[in-house]
């Protein structure tokens, strides 16, 4: 059992009215919505089974997916009732379908916002294989303008993980690389998500977890990748 845990549970207020009637996930590129890059490229990348995080219309993408059998995946579908971050969007998952995270196996978790081409999350995976880390991330170069509002890493040698810095202050990013929301994790950041304290927003991250996890001696490295699109107005197609 491979598992992937996909994050489509936002409201995506950024775009509306785009999202007024719509989920994000389900935002058209040509004749496919965004959602079918990323089962696609969980498909390619050995995924068995993937568990959908959803909230917002979220019946639309319970209809749009089904039961994953056109994608060659078991779709599982878990509630998440309040938008309270990425850390609580995974505990639910876990919650809701605990036999999908065995001991010893890792797993992915990512966002649906991204038009990722069908081998992007193999790469990570095989990336991962070959490194033998316990956790793997897809990395991007961000403008420095930017860095404010990403998940900027701080690393050693052949980025190798130290810390993931959430939201740095103007000018305080340790790097120009940040972290997209694509994980490899171990079934033992369980355990860490139960000990985690919200955020400034009042949010559970993911982020978090990792931080603990990588103090604790657990290994990580992230892969440098193209920056993934998103979905924007009058998009048609992949550049």
């Amino acid at each position: 059992m491979f598992t992937a845990v996909l994050l489509a549970a936002g409201r995506g207020r950024r775009l509306r009215p785009y999202t007024d009637h719509r989920p994000k996930p389900l935002l058209p590129v040509g004749d496919r919505p965004t959602l079918d890059f990323s089962l696609r490229a969980a498909r390619r990348a050995g995924v068995t089974h993937v568990c959908l995080v959803t909230h917002y219309l979220e019946t639309q993408i319970h209809q749009y997916v089904g039961d994953g059998s056109r994608w060659g995946m078991r779709a599982l579908f878990a509630h998440q009732p309040e938008m309270l971050g990425t850390g609580h969007a995974l505990q639910m998952a876990i919650r809701a379908h605990p036999d999908c995270f065995p001991a010893g196996q890792s797993f992915l978790l990512a966002a649906t916002d991204y038009l990722l081409p069908e081998d992007y999350l193999a790469a990570l995976v095989e990336a991962q294989r070959e490194w033998g880390c316990d956790i793997a991330v897809s990395l991007k170069r961000v403008p420095a303008a930017e860095l404010h509002s990403r998940s900027s890493v701080r690393y050693r040698g052949n980025f190798v993980l130290e810390e993931i810095v959430e939201k740095p202050p103007p000018g305080g990013a340790p790097s120009p690389y940040a972290a997209s929301l694509i994980y490899l994790l171990p079934a033992a950041v369980k355990r860490y998500l139960t000990d985690l304290e919200p955020s400034a927003k009042g949010e559970i991250e993911v982020q978090s977890a990792v931080n603990m996890m990588l103090r604790d001696g657990f290994s990580g490295r992230g892969l440098l990748q193209p920056t993934p699109q998103e979905w924007r107005p009058g998009t048609n197609k992949i550049d």
